[in-house]
């Protein structure tokens, strides 16, 4: 089965493909696509000078963000909204956005896209347009002003109970159907102190990564020891486990693509491994 383990890498931001001219200050290194193996996800994390910003354009896919440090102003469709650190917004396909840092700090963010984005050479699937309406002088912070399918990160009711191979865990699922996602889920997930995953697999592709604390995670049968600023994409079928060390809570922020099926998305292999007592594995 596929996967991937890396570390966040500072030289690996460059400006993106197509780019050049059309924005200021901003540069992208990407995690996850198909130079690893992915076929489903574009993910990434951009950052943004002081002064700095990206003309408006539209892409043939979505794509969530979620702010890591200092602000962002965005304009999408026709509202513009001012994100900072812990808050989130969804760019739905063929919406006209743009970007601009105005304050005194470089921002930077998580990005997700979704289907994957062509590479160079190929078929051009990003385009920058015209647009109409100019910046507002001010803009009001994201709590100040509803915005639909934009948010700020606040742990509720987790999407996973436990149960048999499961404990200390805690997955927040922020984007979705509901939320306005069509082809991908956003996540932060927790494993708190002593808490692990066992084993288990999905019929869709995962990135993870990590914010704070330590864990080790394994899959297919070798252990990786994740701190902050590591990364990891399980493609389908990866069987893969989580075990939490250390004193503080590891903490991640997740993508899934395509978003789960209904009902089966998680094969958890403690349920089915009984039937090897009860009748033989083959």
């Amino acid at each position: 089965m596929q996967f991937h383990v890396g570390k966040l890498d500072e030289s690996a931001f460059a400006v993106p493909h197509g780019y050049a001219g059309r924005s200021r200050g901003y540069e992208r290194a990407s995690l996850i696509d198909r130079g690893i193996g992915s076929v489903h996800m574009g993910v990434g994390v951009c950052r943004l000078s002081a002064g700095g910003s990206v003309d408006t354009c539209v892409h043939a896919n979505e794509k969530g963000i979620y702010i890591f440090e200092g602000e962002v102003e965005v304009k999408r469709g026709g509202e513009s909204f001012r994100l900072a650190r812990d808050d989130y917004a969804l760019i739905p396909t063929g919406v006209a956005h743009a970007y601009r840092n105005v304050g005194g700090k470089p921002a930077r963010w998580f990005d997700m896209q979704a289907p994957q984005p062509k590479p160079p050479g190929q078929w051009q699937d990003t385009f920058f347009v015209p647009y109409d309406s100019a910046w507002p002088e001010r803009l009001s912070a994201l709590g100040d002003t509803a915005v639909a399918q934009a948010g700020h990160f606040v742990p509720r009711a987790p999407i996973i109970n436990p149960n048999a191979g499961v404990s200390g865990l805690r997955v927040f699922r922020f984007m979705e159907k509901e939320f306005g996602a069509q082809c991908f889920y956003m996540m932060r997930g927790e494993l708190s102190p002593g808490g692990v995953r066992g084993y288990h697999d999905h019929p869709v592709e995962e990135s993870y990564l990590a914010l704070e604390g330590e864990a080790i995670m394994s899959i297919e049968g070798e252990d990786f020891h994740l701190k902050a600023g590591d990364y990891v994409w399980t493609g389908v079928g990866a069987c893969h486990a989580f075990k939490h060390i250390g004193t503080e809570p590891f903490r991640w922020i997740e993508t899934q693509a395509p978003q789960f099926p209904a009902h089966q998305g998680t094969r958890n292999y403690n349920v089915w491994d009984k039937y090897k007592t009860a009748g033989g594995s083959v």
